[in-house]
């Protein structure tokens, strides 16, 4: 999954898409646990690159793994907290 910060400076992805399909073409991640990734949008020049400040482990979780899938942030930094 995607999403876009408001501003479009910041892109947000997470590593799991679809529970069943996770289950069907991602059993390691089903195991392990999925990761969600910001990367940083360069609205001047064009470009992206990977923030190697911010990675969430979903692996790591105390009640075991989990997978992400829609991400929302309170305080509305995403698109989809517009329809909120």
């Amino acid at each position: 999954m995607l999403q876009l910060s408001l501003d479009g400076k910041r892109l947000y992805t997470t590593s799991s898409f679809y529970t069943p399909w996770d289950k069907e073409f991602y059993p390691q991640m089903v195991r392990e646990g999925s990761v969600m990734l910001q990367i940083d949008v360069d609205t001047e020049n064009g470009g992206l690159c990977v923030n190697p400040d911010f990675l969430v482990d979903f692996g790591k979780e105390p009640c075991g793994p989990a997978r992400a899938h829609e991400m929302r942030f309170p305080g509305g930094d995403c698109t989809s907290d517009i329809w909120i």
